[in-house]
């Protein structure tokens, strides 16, 4: 029973990392927030990628990983949490929950004027919440 409740919370948080709140913020108010409010994720910078400019996020108890995506500018502009399939319906059931669907595994809402969009993307062992701002399409 205490699995399933620490769960669906991990879960609920792990929305939460993937939606708004960290697109469009600066790199260094970033590193605050997540120490401050998701201190199960930990930075790991152990691995580095010169295609991309990110920031590495890793939640070891639940076996998930959030990429932080960066600009030029170093601000967020998309996340990706990467998750394993044991937590896609609850998944599923909170992103229909909280936003608008297109019907294809697809999500959308707005905020400050701002559209933003989230996908569902599956791998052969693993699902990716990615959350990008509308205009920032996601292939």
């Amino acid at each position: 029973m205490i699995r399933i409740v620490f769960v669906l919370f991990m879960l609920t948080l792990s929305l939460k990392l993937g939606s708004q709140q960290l697109v469009g913020m600066p790199k260094e108010l970033l590193k605050k927030v997540m120490a401050d409010l998701y201190p199960d994720f930990v930075m790991d910078d152990s691995a580095k990628n010169n295609a991309y400019k990110y920031l590495k996020y890793e939640d070891r108890v639940n076996g998930q990983t959030l990429l932080v995506f960066l600009s030029e500018s170093d601000s967020c502009t998309s996340t990706k949490l990467i998750s394993d399939y044991s937590n896609l319906p609850a998944v599923k059931s909170e992103l229909g929950a909280k936003y608008k669907s297109d019907g294809i595994e697809r999500w959308t809402f707005t905020i400050n004027g701002v559209e933003y969009l989230i996908r569902l993307k599956h791998e052969q062992w693993f699902f990716s919440v990615i959350t990008c701002k509308s205009a920032d399409l996601i292939k």
